[in-house]
């Protein structure tokens, strides 16, 4: 209870606006139509200001929808669930690029860029706050780490993007493309900025920490090529969190049907070092058309829904079956196939048998054998079965195992072998997986069980896309493995919207 309490106290928190969060120290003003002039003198006003960045992170326009498709369709372990794939998607999946016009691509392009504007209000309204400094400094980590998570989003996807580092209130604010390295160097700035800012622990769960930052920054290096200097930001986080036995626990949180409260999850664990929080309060709404914000607004996640067994949009690829031998437990924490149990209630109750009528989506293949399959991440199948149900689970950005296998990945680069199986082992290692250890003996080697075991730890999380295309520039494919998006352009193209706004990108 006590962690549900929690999680209903930060959805309410995150949820907040600038307006909403007017206070009634504002009694010379309209209080329903603060500026950004009357706003932002006190700790607690930056606060809400902050916030609103966490609103738009979580919103319907970005994780709560399309990042999981922008992610998953650019990577290689999903496939369409049927025809029922969204065209914007399904052209993400089939295509070797998204079109300008592309409403998931327009989606994320445009939420990064609310994120980063009020990023830069936050930043530009926080030296004149001096009511409480120890909090104001903390939220100055907090706008600066988001803002590198939104930059990182761009140049990862897009390369050559815009830079602000201000407020942008006019048309006469545009501003042209910046090269990629000018946006990695701003990313690696408010980065290492932010964990110098931020505490090891927050005061509030969902807020981010020094751990989260030098983890991002970590992975911003590594998708950079500076492995060096990427191991160094990842040996700050190591020791720091811990795997949580039980593999399923990073997948799970609240879920209710209607008043009733049938799972609390197991949320901002040990292994946790960064989540969005989303919030189901039983009546399967969702923000369309919204930002996540207001405490009225739904707070909840799509990604149950869009990737189950009803609206069955995605699926499993054959790709990323094929990676899973018998042994390997990872593959049923992973997987829901015809034949499985789910509404076991985390394994309290006999459940009821999973049977293709179930299933709305097409069939896969795994070594010859046919089945209907559906991921099991993020699913809320155990709990609850009807034909919606938008999700209240947390969406884990950045989780304990990824660090070590990102630190792996380093070390493999930089030639220590042994060390590349010591941190692949420690993932092995987790009690409900318990994997027998490997031995490394060569960069090729080491780089195969790096690819193949972030495949098998990480499937599904939104993190294979950025793997792709970081392990195609270093030219593993073909000479490791044969590249699974064969054909498929590094960048999205800037979104037609943009292009037409902008006068500066025309």
């Amino acid at each position: 209870m006590k962690l549900s309490i929690n999680k209903l106290v930060i959805a309410g928190f995150l949820g907040l606006t600038l307006v909403n969060g007017c206070s009634d120290k504002l009694d010379v003003l309209d209080r329903n139509n603060p500026t950004t002039e009357s706003y932002f003198k006190t700790a607690a006003e930056l606060q809400n200001g902050t916030n609103a960045i966490y609103s738009s992170m979580r919103g319907d326009n970005f994780i709560g929808r399309p990042w999981h498709y922008l992610h998953e369709m650019r990577g290689s372990e999903a496939a369409a669930g049927g025809p029922q794939l969204e065209a914007p998607n399904a052209e993400l999946l089939l295509q070797t690029n998204g079109a300008p016009s592309n409403g998931t691509v327009t989606s994320i392009w445009n939420a990064s860029y609310q994120m980063i504007n009020r990023a830069n209000m936050v930043l530009s309204k926080a030296p004149g706050v001096t009511d409480n400094p120890t909090l104001r400094d903390i939220l100055v980590g907090e706008a600066k780490f988001l803002r590198a998570w939104a930059y990182y989003e761009l140049v990862s996807q897009w390369g050559d993007v815009p830079l602000y580092t201000e407020v942008v209130n006019a048309i006469s604010g545009y501003k042209g493309k910046s090269p990629a390295t000018e946006i990695y160097t701003q990313i690696t700035k408010d980065l290492t900025e932010a964990a110098q800012a931020l505490p090891e622990t927050p005061a509030q769960q969902g807020r981010a920490t020094r751990g989260a930052a030098n983890a991002l920054l970590g992975r911003v290096l590594m998708q950079k090529g500076d492995y060096a200097a990427a191991k160094d930001a990842l040996l700050k986080v190591y020791g720091k969190y811990i795997l949580e036995p039980d593999f399923l626990s990073n997948f799970s949180g609240d879920v209710r049907s209607g008043t009733t409260l049938l799972a609390t999850g197991t949320e901002f664990n040990r292994e946790s070092i960064f989540e969005v929080a989303f919030y189901d309060r039983g009546d399967n709404g969702f923000n369309w058309g919204g930002n996540g914000e207001g405490v009225a607004a739904a707070a909840t996640t799509a990604r149950s829904q869009d990737f189950g067994m009803v609206w069955g949009n995605v699926i499993p690829s054959n790709r990323l079956l094929d990676e899973f031998d018998n042994t390997d437990p990872r593959y049923k924490y992973t997987i829901y196939e015809e034949g499985d149990r789910i509404l076991t209630f985390n394994g309290t109750q006999p459940g009821k048998i999973l049977t293709a009528n179930d299933l709305n989506v097409e069939p896969s293949t795994q070594r010859g054998v046919t089945r209907k399959r559906i991921f099991r991440k993020y699913s809320v199948s155990d709990w609850v079965q009807e034909p919606i149900h938008m999700s209240g689970i947390n969406q884990r950005l950045i989780r304990y195992a990824d660090v070590l296998l990102m630190l792996a990945e380093c070390e493999a680069e930089t030639g220590n072998f042994a060390n590349t199986a010591k941190y692949i082992n420690e993932v092995r290692a987790r009690p409900s997986v318990n994997m027998p250890p490997i031995t490394l003996a060569s960069k090729n080697e080491s780089i195969r069980a790096v690819m193949r075991e972030r495949a098998l730890e990480l499937a599904g999380e939104g993190l294979n896309n950025l793997d792709i295309l970081r392990w195609r520039r270093k030219g593993y494919y073909p000479s490791i493995m044969p590249d699974p998006r064969p054909n498929q352009q590094e960048f999205l193209p800037i979104p037609a919207a943009e292009i037409a706004a902008n006068p500066m990108i025309r």
